[in-house]
């Protein structure tokens, strides 16, 4: 049974996804490619510098939460003040457009960092894969809904093409509306119990704790190979994320429309897989459940490089749809077995830096070769960074708590 705290942890997931799927991978780009006039490596520069000022901030803010306990803010906050610039964001020029949007993923990214840190705190450890995967596919069944609702308002303000700007308008303000609904559950009702007091030397315990826990990493057994699996497939996951809908669009010749049935499609598949998987991963383990979705991403993106046919795009779509809701699961919950309880907030700050630091090489990288040379060879240096991920992860231990 999902107990109501567990449901009300899940529906921030599915608030959030608002965000990182309606908004970064279709109507985002969307809107600087074909109403302001602005390119793929415009797209992934600004990504690039938003991971970079996250991940300068997060260590302090996570220390700083750890020691004092106090969570609630940094999820608040950062929440509200994401929403409002998502509603607001076509109203702006390129260049500011540009600005927020590279500040709403800064402030999204420091409230996931810290609302990640709940997951231990609302269910046993025998328990975490199949939370953790919960939280997953209830979140991307808010893709679903939310797409739905935009798909509504596009074809009112259709005008010979469902691609008037009065609709993208308007979609941006859906999606705000939707983060903000059902990110209340959890924004109310989840308070900081047991806190205490921030000292003067806490920020600079904050500065201090980021060498001495970088340092810390490098003996806690697996998490060396873990970070460095994880920050190769970001890369190639974040390259992915920023440029699909438009890759879909350019290589494929898919419609906004078509593309938006195929990724509600696709979120039914990566529901089933972050449930699927993380259920797996309670019977053997994170660490062979999270081999078999680095598997899977190869043949998909194989696929993507050999054939431009519709029929096998929406085929590798759903197979890579399957594996990211796999991804999303289980590294989460491997990464909880191997930190200590004490540092979650502020290791969980860290694996966020490693993880989000594919904003620096994958959307990048990927946007500079896209623009330069096309998509296929920005497909080839996303398939060596899947297959490095992968190498390293068998260099990782499943140090799952066995509890019988």
């Amino acid at each position: 049974m999902m107990n109501k705290k567990v449901l009300t942890w899940a529906l921030y997931d599915l608030a959030n996804t608002a965000f990182t799927s309606p908004f970064r991978t279709i109507f985002w780009p969307l809107l600087v490619t074909s109403f302001l006039g602005g390119n793929e490596f415009q797209i992934g520069l600004i990504v690039a510098l938003s991971i970079l000022a996250f991940s300068i901030l997060i260590p302090m803010i996570g220390v700083y939460s750890d020691a004092t306990r106090i969570r609630r803010p940094f999820i608040l906050f950062p929440t509200l003040i994401t929403v409002v610039i998502i509603a607001l964001l076509p109203k702006f020029s390129l260049a500011w457009n540009l600005v927020l949007a590279g500040l709403a993923i800064v402030l999204y990214n420091i409230a996931l960092s810290i609302y990640n840190v709940y997951l231990p705190e609302i269910t046993s450890d025998k328990e975490m894969g199949r939370v953790s995967g919960i939280g997953i596919g209830v979140g991307f069944l808010g893709t679903i809904v939310s797409l739905v609702l935009i798909y509504s308002i596009l074809k009112y303000f259709a005008d010979g093409t469902i691609e008037t700007i009065k609709g993208v308008n308007a979609a941006f303000l859906v999606m705000a509306a939707f983060f903000l609904i059902f990110s209340l559950p959890l924004l109310i009702t989840f308070k900081d119990t047991n806190t205490k007091k921030a000292h003067n030397h806490l920020m600079k315990k904050a500065f201090l704790g980021v060498v001495s826990t970088f340092k810390g990493l490098t003996k806690l057994e697996g998490m060396i190979p873990l970070m460095i699996a994880v920050f190769f497939f970001a890369n190639a996951l974040g390259a992915i994320d920023v440029f699909f809908f438009l890759f879909a669009k350019k290589e494929i010749g898919i419609s906004l429309v078509g593309f938006m049935f195929l990724f509600m499609a696709q979120s039914i598949g990566a529901a089933t897989g972050a449930i699927a998987f993380g259920r797996l991963a309670d019977k053997i383990g994170a660490k062979k459940t999270l081999l078999i979705g680095g598997v899977l991403w190869l043949i998909v993106i194989l696929m993507f490089i050999i054939s431009r046919s519709l029929a096998a795009f929406w085929i590798a779509g759903f197979l890579g749809s399957l594996a990211f809701g796999c991804v999303l699961s289980c590294a989460r919950t491997l990464f909880v077995f191997l930190i200590p309880k004490k540092k979650m907030g502020e290791f969980f700050g860290y694996s966020q830096i490693l993880g989000k630091l594919s904003g620096l090489l994958g959307p990048a990288v990927s946007g500079w070769i896209i623009v330069s040379y096309g998509y296929s060879a920005s497909l080839v240096l996303v398939l060596i960074l899947v297959a490095l991920s992968v190498a390293f992860l068998f260099k990782t231990p499943d140090a799952r708590k066995m509890i019988h």
